[in-house]
């Protein structure tokens, strides 16, 4: 478009700001959502993270926790550009931080503005440049724009270059539409991984279409993804699972999600929640999880397996796997496709600290070292230094280790509290996630990294959970026990492997 025809435009845009509850009633009433639609489907990159039936859950969802902040553009009362944003919400005070991010957070994959190409530079100049001058100081950060033309076209803006950082990365992708796709499903490793879960036992792959199924498998799965998370990357991703549930349901309702569940013999063994973006790509920004009782079976790779065949038969054009650098996506991508990060800002310093971040993770790149990785590594140390000063005490003052012992001091708080309770729990992987880096003499991603490992070579365990703190979790091998005696035989036998005892204990 000529610069003349730009002007013109220039002059015809106007732009609306809304935030918070103000604007959820805006973008949910049926008017607004029939243009939103359409706009979506008109951007060339518009994508289902942009799109109602995904943002409108998530801020409904997450309101106190992230206020809404939308920019609209309308041209003679047709809306022709939309960015939906949020702010942290600062508990309990309720101050709002002055980082911006997408709508939907860590679960949008592609966050950017739809914008009709002719308003391009217009919503730029009129609209993001409103945003700044309405929240002083503030820093947008988009995690994922996917065109990167979007970007080419405001770069000779001069404001644009002094006010944004860009950085690159690679999101695989398993696409239907390339030659020789098929061989990717033809690997042996795979088919001999699915041969070997299918010898094991009845093998059921489901596809869940429904709110009541998925709140059915969703504390077992949730339980499967906490474990492996809090020992891989020292996190928990569900602070309340109800409230995961409650948008997840949302989002299955709306269409917005494809999730299957495996299972073994009536037992859940894995599942996967895909985003579904405008039925052409299933995008694995929800989660995948699988049991740790299984992995032997490899149950993660299998349903993944299977999980990509079903898009396929259903007409999805592919499958992207988001950005990473598990060595499973390499396995199951034919080509990458190249995502872009864009900080906006008027906060020099700010745009400064991200340059240099930017070239520091390029020479981690150049070196072999993944940064994920090193962030990842660094917040393990930190954990594992905080707990030197109890490993120290613990030396000085070991608490009870037998079996015997432990029972003894129950029975001594039995006495002195009628409301202690005597139950021990079997294998309730539900009470492994109440440990925190205060529990033992070990980090919490310590203590879930052990119990994975025991997990999958099909040790047991069992645990005493008192007003919500894991206080006692032994490990054994062998044939699950059910009461005491049981218990005190396995240690006879030296079948006890392990046994951790809180100082709260």
């Amino acid at each position: 478009m000529k610069q003349g025809s730009t002007s013109a435009l220039t002059r015809q845009i106007t732009t609306v700001v809304w935030h918070g509850k103000e604007a959820i009633d805006v973008l949910d009433t049926a008017e607004f959502r029939v243009k939103w639609d359409v706009l979506v489907r008109n951007v060339a990159f518009g994508s289902v993270f942009q799109a109602p039936n995904f943002v409108l859950p998530w801020y409904k969802g997450n309101i106190q926790e992230f206020w809404p902040v939308v920019l609209a553009a309308f041209d003679d009362g047709q809306l022709v550009g939309l960015l939906t944003l949020a702010r942290k919400v600062h508990q309990p005070k309720g101050k709002l931080c002055n980082r911006l991010i997408g709508a939907g957070n860590f679960y949008a994959l592609y966050q950017s503005w739809l914008v009709e190409r002719p308003f391009i530079q217009t919503f730029w100049e009129k609209g993001i440049n409103r945003l700044l001058d309405d929240i002083p100081g503030c820093v947008i950060n988009l995690k994922s724009i996917q065109d990167i033309s979007i970007y080419n076209e405001l770069a000779g803006l001069p404001d644009f270059n002094r006010n944004t950082v860009l950085e690159k990365f690679l999101n695989p992708v398993l696409d239907f539409r390339v030659e020789g796709y098929d061989k990717i499903f033809a690997k042996r490793h795979f088919k001999s991984k699915i041969n070997r879960l299918n010898r094991a036992g009845n093998v059921v792959f489901e596809k869940v279409i429904s709110p009541q199924r998925l709140a059915e498998v969703f504390p077992k799965l949730a339980t499967f993804y906490a474990l492996r998370q809090g020992a891989a990357f020292n996190k928990t991703p569900f602070e309340n699972n109800d409230h995961a549930l409650s948008l997840f349901s949302s989002w299955l309702s709306e269409g917005a999600l494809h999730m299957t569940c495996l299972w073994l013999d009536e037992a859940l063994i894995g599942a996967i929640i895909m985003v579904n973006d405008l039925g052409k790509t299933g995008h694995l920004a929800g989660l995948i999880a699988y049991s740790p009782t299984h992995a032997k079976f490899s149950p993660g790779l299998v349903q993944l397996y299977q999980h990509a065949m079903l898009l396929k038969e259903e007409n999805f054009q592919n499958m992207k796997l988001s950005p990473g650098y598990d060595a499973y996506k390499d396995r199951f991508s034919n080509k990458s496709e190249e995502i872009y990060e864009l900080m906006i800002s008027r906060n020099q310093f700010q745009l400064l600290k991200r340059r240099l971040r930017n070239r520091f993770r390029n020479t981690l790149l150049n070196r072999g070292i993944r940064p994920m990785e090193l962030e990842v590594e660094s917040s393990k140390w930190k954990s594992r230094v905080r707990k030197w000063p109890c490993q120290w005490w613990k030396k000085l003052s070991p608490l009870p280790v037998s079996v015997a012992e432990l029972f003894q001091k129950l029975d001594t708080l039995k006495k002195l509290d009628d409301s202690v309770s005597m139950e021990l729990e079997l294998d309730n992987m539900e009470a492994l996630l109440l440990s925190t880096d205060k529990t033992f003499d070990l980090a919490r991603w310590e203590f879930l990294q052990d119990a994975l490992n025991r997990l999958e070579e099909n040790e047991h365990f069992v645990t005493w959970v008192r007003a919500g703190q894991l206080l006692c979790c032994l490990w054994y091998t062998g044939e699950m026990v059910s009461g005491e005696d049981e218990l005190i035989e396995k240690e006879r036998k030296g079948k006890i492997t392990q046994v951790f005892i809180s100082e709260k204990f």
